[in-house]
Protein backbone atom coordinates (compact mmCIF):
# COMPACT_ATOMS: atom_id res chain seq x y z
CA UNK A 1 0.00 0.00 0.00
CA UNK A 2 1.44 3.35 -1.03
CA UNK A 3 1.95 6.07 1.53
CA UNK A 4 0.98 8.92 -0.82
CA UNK A 5 -1.36 9.38 -3.75
CA UNK A 6 1.06 11.86 -5.31
CA UNK A 7 4.53 13.21 -4.61
CA UNK A 8 5.83 16.44 -6.13
CA UNK A 9 9.55 15.76 -6.02
CA UNK A 10 12.82 17.62 -6.44
CA UNK A 11 11.58 21.20 -6.58
CA UNK A 12 12.41 24.32 -4.61
CA UNK A 13 9.41 25.05 -2.41
CA UNK A 14 8.58 28.74 -1.98
CA UNK A 15 5.82 29.25 0.57
CA UNK A 16 5.67 32.94 1.53
CA UNK A 17 3.11 32.32 4.27
CA UNK A 18 5.57 30.21 6.28
CA UNK A 19 8.81 31.68 4.95
CA UNK A 20 9.95 28.32 3.58
CA UNK A 21 12.29 28.58 0.60
CA UNK A 22 14.25 25.35 0.16
CA UNK A 23 14.40 22.08 -1.72
CA UNK A 24 11.52 19.89 -0.54
CA UNK A 25 9.30 17.06 -1.68
CA UNK A 26 5.57 17.42 -1.13
CA UNK A 27 3.52 14.30 -0.39
CA UNK A 28 -0.24 14.34 -0.99
CA UNK A 29 -2.92 11.94 0.27
CA UNK A 30 -6.71 12.15 0.11
CA UNK A 31 -6.63 15.63 -1.38
CA UNK A 32 -4.46 17.08 1.39
CA UNK A 33 -0.80 17.75 1.98
CA UNK A 34 0.53 14.87 4.09
CA UNK A 35 4.23 15.76 4.21
CA UNK A 36 6.71 18.47 3.22
CA UNK A 37 10.14 16.94 3.69
CA UNK A 38 13.65 17.04 2.20
CA UNK A 39 13.19 13.61 0.67
CA UNK A 40 10.19 11.36 0.12
CA UNK A 41 10.52 8.05 -1.66
CA UNK A 42 8.86 7.93 -5.06
CA UNK A 43 8.23 4.28 -4.35
CA UNK A 44 5.79 5.34 -1.66
CA UNK A 45 3.63 7.23 -4.18
CA UNK A 46 1.04 6.15 -6.69
CA UNK A 47 2.18 9.02 -8.93
CA UNK A 48 5.14 11.41 -9.05
CA UNK A 49 5.56 14.89 -10.55
CA UNK A 50 9.23 15.62 -11.21
CA UNK A 51 9.79 19.26 -10.27
CA UNK A 52 13.59 19.19 -10.45
CA UNK A 53 14.96 22.62 -11.32
CA UNK A 54 11.55 24.21 -10.83
CA UNK A 55 9.62 26.06 -8.14
CA UNK A 56 6.79 24.48 -6.16
CA UNK A 57 4.47 27.16 -4.80
CA UNK A 58 0.98 27.34 -3.30
CA UNK A 59 -1.75 27.18 -5.91
CA UNK A 60 -1.81 30.59 -7.57
CA UNK A 61 -4.67 32.94 -6.65
CA UNK A 62 -5.84 35.38 -9.33
CA UNK A 63 -7.76 38.09 -7.49
CA UNK A 64 -9.35 39.60 -10.62
CA UNK A 65 -10.78 37.57 -13.51
CA UNK A 66 -14.03 37.40 -15.50
CA UNK A 67 -15.46 33.90 -15.81
CA UNK A 68 -19.20 34.05 -16.57
CA UNK A 69 -19.26 33.23 -20.29
CA UNK A 70 -22.61 33.55 -22.01
CA UNK A 71 -23.84 36.13 -19.49
CA UNK A 72 -21.06 38.64 -18.81
CA UNK A 73 -20.03 39.62 -22.30
CA UNK A 74 -16.27 39.67 -21.79
CA UNK A 75 -15.89 36.42 -19.82
CA UNK A 76 -13.89 33.25 -20.42
CA UNK A 77 -14.35 29.73 -19.02
CA UNK A 78 -12.41 29.22 -15.77
CA UNK A 79 -11.02 25.71 -16.08
CA UNK A 80 -8.98 25.97 -19.30
CA UNK A 81 -7.92 29.61 -18.85
CA UNK A 82 -7.26 29.70 -15.10
CA UNK A 83 -6.73 26.22 -13.67
CA UNK A 84 -5.12 24.98 -16.87
CA UNK A 85 -2.61 27.82 -16.58
CA UNK A 86 -1.65 27.30 -12.93
CA UNK A 87 -4.37 29.27 -11.10
CA UNK A 88 -6.17 27.07 -8.59
CA UNK A 89 -8.33 29.89 -7.17
CA UNK A 90 -9.91 32.44 -9.51
CA UNK A 91 -11.87 35.38 -8.12
CA UNK A 92 -14.45 36.82 -10.49
CA UNK A 93 -14.46 40.60 -10.11
CA UNK A 94 -17.96 41.85 -10.74
CA UNK A 95 -19.18 39.81 -13.70
CA UNK A 96 -22.16 38.74 -11.62
CA UNK A 97 -24.72 40.76 -9.64
CA UNK A 98 -27.49 39.77 -7.27
CA UNK A 99 -29.96 39.06 -10.10
CA UNK A 100 -27.54 36.92 -12.11
CA UNK A 101 -25.98 35.13 -9.13
CA UNK A 102 -28.15 31.94 -9.16
CA UNK A 103 -26.89 31.01 -12.64
CA UNK A 104 -23.30 31.80 -11.70
CA UNK A 105 -23.57 29.53 -8.67
CA UNK A 106 -25.15 26.70 -10.66
CA UNK A 107 -23.11 26.86 -13.86
CA UNK A 108 -19.74 28.24 -12.73
CA UNK A 109 -19.02 27.95 -9.00
CA UNK A 110 -20.38 24.48 -8.32
CA UNK A 111 -19.22 22.49 -11.40
CA UNK A 112 -15.82 24.08 -12.01
CA UNK A 113 -12.66 22.26 -11.00
CA UNK A 114 -11.14 25.69 -10.41
CA UNK A 115 -12.06 27.12 -7.02
CA UNK A 116 -14.19 30.08 -8.15
CA UNK A 117 -14.97 32.91 -5.73
CA UNK A 118 -16.57 36.26 -6.50
CA UNK A 119 -16.71 39.94 -5.76
CA UNK A 120 -20.42 40.58 -6.29
CA UNK A 121 -21.17 43.58 -8.47
CA UNK A 122 -23.11 46.25 -6.58
CA UNK A 123 -25.32 46.43 -9.68
CA UNK A 124 -28.00 43.77 -9.85
CA UNK A 125 -27.06 43.23 -13.50
CA UNK A 126 -23.40 42.45 -13.10
CA UNK A 127 -21.45 43.11 -16.29
CA UNK A 128 -23.76 42.16 -19.12
CA UNK A 129 -22.28 44.29 -21.89
CA UNK A 130 -18.85 45.56 -22.84
CA UNK A 131 -20.03 49.10 -23.59
CA UNK A 132 -23.29 49.58 -21.66
CA UNK A 133 -22.22 50.31 -18.10
CA UNK A 134 -24.06 48.71 -15.21
CA UNK A 135 -24.17 51.94 -13.14
CA UNK A 136 -25.66 54.28 -15.73
CA UNK A 137 -28.99 53.69 -13.98
CA UNK A 138 -28.64 53.77 -10.21
CA UNK A 139 -31.89 51.85 -9.78
CA UNK A 140 -29.80 48.74 -10.43
CA UNK A 141 -27.31 49.60 -7.65
CA UNK A 142 -29.20 47.97 -4.79
CA UNK A 143 -26.88 47.37 -1.83
CA UNK A 144 -29.54 45.72 0.32
CA UNK A 145 -30.16 42.99 -2.25
CA UNK A 146 -26.41 42.59 -2.76
CA UNK A 147 -25.98 42.10 0.98
CA UNK A 148 -28.77 39.51 1.07
CA UNK A 149 -27.12 37.42 -1.65
CA UNK A 150 -23.67 37.73 -0.07
CA UNK A 151 -24.92 36.64 3.34
CA UNK A 152 -26.61 33.61 1.75
CA UNK A 153 -23.41 32.55 -0.04
CA UNK A 154 -20.51 33.05 2.40
CA UNK A 155 -18.53 30.18 0.90
CA UNK A 156 -18.26 31.88 -2.50
CA UNK A 157 -18.84 35.65 -2.23
CA UNK A 158 -15.79 37.40 -0.80
CA UNK A 159 -16.70 41.06 -1.32
CA UNK A 160 -18.30 43.62 -3.62
CA UNK A 161 -17.17 45.22 -6.87
CA UNK A 162 -17.79 48.74 -8.19
CA UNK A 163 -16.52 50.10 -11.53
CA UNK A 164 -15.92 53.84 -11.39
CA UNK A 165 -14.96 54.73 -14.98
CA UNK A 166 -17.17 57.32 -16.66
CA UNK A 167 -17.86 55.04 -19.63
CA UNK A 168 -19.28 52.42 -17.25
CA UNK A 169 -20.83 54.54 -14.50
CA UNK A 170 -21.66 57.81 -16.21
CA UNK A 171 -21.83 60.39 -13.44
CA UNK A 172 -22.75 57.74 -10.86
CA UNK A 173 -19.31 56.41 -9.94
CA UNK A 174 -19.00 57.97 -6.51
CA UNK A 175 -22.56 57.13 -5.53
CA UNK A 176 -22.04 53.56 -6.73
CA UNK A 177 -18.94 53.34 -4.55
CA UNK A 178 -20.83 54.72 -1.54
CA UNK A 179 -23.41 51.97 -1.99
CA UNK A 180 -20.67 49.38 -2.36
CA UNK A 181 -18.99 50.59 0.81
CA UNK A 182 -22.33 50.42 2.63
CA UNK A 183 -22.72 46.78 1.58
CA UNK A 184 -19.17 46.04 2.61
CA UNK A 185 -19.61 47.55 6.05
CA UNK A 186 -22.93 45.73 6.51
CA UNK A 187 -21.27 42.36 5.88
CA UNK A 188 -17.68 42.91 6.96
CA UNK A 189 -16.52 42.19 3.41
CA UNK A 190 -14.10 44.27 1.32
CA UNK A 191 -15.03 46.45 -1.63
CA UNK A 192 -12.97 46.30 -4.82
CA UNK A 193 -13.06 49.51 -6.84
CA UNK A 194 -12.07 49.68 -10.50
CA UNK A 195 -10.28 52.98 -11.20
CA UNK A 196 -9.20 54.84 -14.34
CA UNK A 197 -11.15 57.19 -16.58
CA UNK A 198 -13.27 58.64 -13.78
CA UNK A 199 -15.29 61.87 -14.08
CA UNK A 200 -14.27 62.98 -10.59
CA UNK A 201 -11.09 63.39 -8.58
CA UNK A 202 -9.91 59.86 -7.80
CA UNK A 203 -8.82 60.99 -4.33
CA UNK A 204 -12.51 61.51 -3.51
CA UNK A 205 -13.06 57.80 -4.12
CA UNK A 206 -9.95 56.77 -2.21
CA UNK A 207 -11.19 58.77 0.79
CA UNK A 208 -14.31 56.55 0.97
CA UNK A 209 -12.32 53.35 1.22
CA UNK A 210 -11.04 51.68 4.36
CA UNK A 211 -9.08 48.75 5.73
CA UNK A 212 -9.07 45.66 3.49
CA UNK A 213 -10.86 47.44 0.63
CA UNK A 214 -9.07 46.99 -2.69
CA UNK A 215 -8.17 49.35 -5.52
CA UNK A 216 -7.76 47.40 -8.74
CA UNK A 217 -6.06 48.70 -11.92
CA UNK A 218 -3.64 50.46 -9.58
CA UNK A 219 -1.07 50.96 -12.36
CA UNK A 220 -3.47 52.07 -15.06
CA UNK A 221 -2.18 54.50 -17.65
CA UNK A 222 -5.74 55.61 -18.35
CA UNK A 223 -6.15 59.15 -17.06
CA UNK A 224 -7.79 60.93 -15.43
CA UNK A 225 -8.35 58.64 -12.51
CA UNK A 226 -4.98 56.99 -11.91
CA UNK A 227 -2.98 57.12 -8.68
CA UNK A 228 0.23 58.49 -10.27
CA UNK A 229 0.38 62.21 -11.05
CA UNK A 230 1.68 63.72 -14.27
CA UNK A 231 4.86 64.46 -12.30
CA UNK A 232 5.36 60.73 -11.75
CA UNK A 233 4.55 60.74 -8.04
CA UNK A 234 1.95 58.66 -6.21
CA UNK A 235 -0.99 60.84 -5.13
CA UNK A 236 -1.24 61.77 -1.45
CA UNK A 237 -4.72 60.24 -1.36
CA UNK A 238 -3.30 56.86 -2.38
CA UNK A 239 -0.62 57.06 0.30
CA UNK A 240 -3.24 57.96 2.88
CA UNK A 241 -5.47 55.10 1.73
CA UNK A 242 -2.64 52.60 2.05
CA UNK A 243 -1.91 53.89 5.54
CA UNK A 244 -5.56 53.13 6.43
CA UNK A 245 -5.18 49.55 5.16
CA UNK A 246 -6.55 49.91 1.62
CA UNK A 247 -4.86 47.38 -0.69
CA UNK A 248 -3.70 48.01 -4.24
CA UNK A 249 -4.11 45.34 -6.92
CA UNK A 250 -2.64 45.24 -10.44
CA UNK A 251 -5.67 44.05 -12.49
CA UNK A 252 -3.70 44.22 -15.75
CA UNK A 253 -6.56 43.91 -18.25
CA UNK A 254 -6.76 45.17 -21.81
CA UNK A 255 -6.50 48.81 -20.76
CA UNK A 256 -5.30 49.01 -17.18
CA UNK A 257 -1.57 48.33 -16.87
CA UNK A 258 1.08 50.76 -18.06
CA UNK A 259 4.81 50.04 -17.88
CA UNK A 260 5.44 53.76 -17.35
CA UNK A 261 2.93 54.04 -14.49
CA UNK A 262 4.28 50.93 -12.79
CA UNK A 263 7.86 52.14 -13.14
CA UNK A 264 6.96 55.55 -11.69
CA UNK A 265 5.05 54.04 -8.76
CA UNK A 266 7.82 51.59 -7.94
CA UNK A 267 10.42 54.35 -8.16
CA UNK A 268 8.28 56.24 -5.64
CA UNK A 269 8.37 53.22 -3.34
CA UNK A 270 4.76 52.21 -4.03
CA UNK A 271 4.51 48.47 -4.77
CA UNK A 272 1.30 46.56 -5.46
CA UNK A 273 -0.12 44.38 -2.72
CA UNK A 274 -1.38 41.80 -5.21
CA UNK A 275 -0.76 40.88 -8.84
CA UNK A 276 -3.81 39.89 -10.88
CA UNK A 277 -4.74 39.65 -14.55
CA UNK A 278 -8.27 40.99 -15.08
CA UNK A 279 -8.36 38.08 -17.53
CA UNK A 280 -11.11 38.22 -20.16
CA UNK A 281 -11.67 37.36 -23.79
CA UNK A 282 -10.34 40.67 -25.11
CA UNK A 283 -6.92 40.30 -23.45
CA UNK A 284 -6.32 36.56 -23.17
CA UNK A 285 -4.25 36.40 -26.36
CA UNK A 286 -2.50 39.70 -25.65
CA UNK A 287 -1.39 41.57 -23.63
CA UNK A 288 -2.30 39.40 -20.60
CA UNK A 289 -2.25 35.73 -21.57
CA UNK A 290 -2.21 34.31 -18.06
CA UNK A 291 -1.16 35.09 -14.50
CA UNK A 292 2.36 33.72 -14.98
CA UNK A 293 2.95 36.21 -17.81
CA UNK A 294 1.75 39.10 -15.64
CA UNK A 295 4.04 37.88 -12.85
CA UNK A 296 6.93 37.88 -15.33
CA UNK A 297 6.42 41.60 -15.89
CA UNK A 298 7.04 42.27 -12.22
CA UNK A 299 10.16 40.12 -12.25
CA UNK A 300 11.34 42.40 -15.06
CA UNK A 301 10.47 45.45 -12.93
CA UNK A 302 12.92 44.20 -10.33
CA UNK A 303 10.79 42.42 -7.74
CA UNK A 304 12.44 39.25 -6.38
CA UNK A 305 10.76 35.95 -7.19
CA UNK A 306 9.61 35.18 -3.59
CA UNK A 307 7.88 38.57 -3.44
CA UNK A 308 6.14 37.98 -6.78
CA UNK A 309 5.02 34.56 -5.49
CA UNK A 310 3.68 36.18 -2.31
CA UNK A 311 1.69 38.70 -4.38
CA UNK A 312 -0.09 35.81 -6.13
CA UNK A 313 -0.53 33.43 -3.18
CA UNK A 314 -0.51 34.55 0.46
CA UNK A 315 -1.29 38.23 -0.23
CA UNK A 316 -4.47 37.71 -2.30
CA UNK A 317 -5.57 34.99 0.10
CA UNK A 318 -5.37 37.50 2.96
CA UNK A 319 -7.41 39.99 0.91
CA UNK A 320 -10.39 37.67 0.60
CA UNK A 321 -13.37 38.41 2.79
CA UNK A 322 -13.80 35.11 4.61
CA UNK A 323 -10.86 33.86 6.73
CA UNK A 324 -9.85 30.27 7.30
CA UNK A 325 -9.97 28.96 3.74
CA UNK A 326 -6.36 27.74 3.90
CA UNK A 327 -5.65 29.35 0.54
CA UNK A 328 -2.32 30.63 -0.65
CA UNK A 329 -0.11 28.45 1.57
CA UNK A 330 1.46 25.00 1.73
CA UNK A 331 0.97 23.29 5.09
CA UNK A 332 0.62 19.75 6.30
CA UNK A 333 -3.09 19.00 6.65
CA UNK A 334 -4.09 21.78 4.27
CA UNK A 335 -5.87 21.28 0.99
CA UNK A 336 -3.39 20.22 -1.68
CA UNK A 337 -3.47 23.11 -4.15
CA UNK A 338 -0.06 23.82 -5.66
CA UNK A 339 1.56 25.09 -8.83
CA UNK A 340 4.91 24.17 -10.34
CA UNK A 341 6.64 27.03 -12.16
CA UNK A 342 9.67 27.10 -14.41
CA UNK A 343 11.72 30.13 -15.40
CA UNK A 344 12.54 30.22 -19.09
CA UNK A 345 15.55 32.38 -19.83
CA UNK A 346 14.70 33.72 -23.23
CA UNK A 347 14.50 37.27 -24.52
CA UNK A 348 11.01 38.28 -25.58
CA UNK A 349 8.85 41.37 -25.72
CA UNK A 350 5.93 41.76 -23.32
CA UNK A 351 3.32 44.42 -24.00
CA UNK A 352 1.47 46.60 -21.55
CA UNK A 353 -2.18 47.58 -22.07
CA UNK A 354 -1.11 50.59 -24.16
CA UNK A 355 0.87 48.47 -26.61
CA UNK A 356 4.26 49.51 -25.19
CA UNK A 357 6.85 46.73 -25.12
CA UNK A 358 9.59 45.88 -22.68
CA UNK A 359 12.12 43.14 -23.49
CA UNK A 360 12.34 40.63 -20.67
CA UNK A 361 15.03 38.00 -20.12
CA UNK A 362 13.15 35.70 -17.74
CA UNK A 363 9.68 34.33 -18.21
CA UNK A 364 7.59 32.32 -15.72
CA UNK A 365 5.60 29.41 -17.12
CA UNK A 366 3.40 26.88 -15.31
CA UNK A 367 4.52 23.29 -15.88
CA UNK A 368 2.22 21.43 -13.48
CA UNK A 369 -0.78 22.18 -11.30
CA UNK A 370 -2.50 20.21 -8.55
CA UNK A 371 -6.01 21.06 -7.38
CA UNK A 372 -7.43 19.35 -4.29
CA UNK A 373 -4.78 16.66 -4.58
CA UNK A 374 -5.32 15.83 -8.25
CA UNK A 375 -2.96 16.77 -11.06
CA UNK A 376 -4.61 18.85 -13.79
CA UNK A 377 -3.31 19.04 -17.34
CA UNK A 378 -1.57 22.28 -18.32
CA UNK A 379 -3.38 23.93 -21.23
CA UNK A 380 -1.52 25.72 -24.03
CA UNK A 381 -1.55 29.46 -23.68
CA UNK A 382 -4.05 31.22 -25.97
CA UNK A 383 -2.07 33.04 -28.66
CA UNK A 384 -4.85 34.12 -31.03
CA UNK A 385 -7.98 36.14 -30.17
CA UNK A 386 -11.18 34.08 -30.16
CA UNK A 387 -12.59 33.95 -33.68
CA UNK A 388 -15.16 36.57 -34.60
CA UNK A 389 -14.80 38.51 -31.37
CA UNK A 390 -13.93 42.18 -31.19
CA UNK A 391 -14.15 44.60 -28.29
CA UNK A 392 -15.57 47.19 -30.61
Amino acid sequence: MTRFDLVVAGGTVIDPASGLEDRRDVGISDGRIAAIEPHLSGGDAASVIDATGRYVVPGLVDLHVHVYPGVADLSVAPDPTCLGRGVTTAVDAGSVGANTWPGFRRWIVDPSRTRVLAFLNISLLGQVDTHLGELHDLRFADPERAVKVAVANPDAIVGFKVRLSGTLAGDNGLEGLRRGVWAGRATGLPVMSHIGGTRFDIEAALALMGSRDIVTHAFTGWNPGGIVSDAGRVLPGALDARARGVRFDVGHGAGSFSWATAEAALADGFLPDTISTDLHRFNIASPVGDLATTMSKFLHLGLPLPQVIAMTTSAPASSLGVPGRGLGRLEVGGEADLTVLAIEEERRDLLDALGVARTVDRHLVPTAVVRAGREVAIEPRVTEPPAGISPG
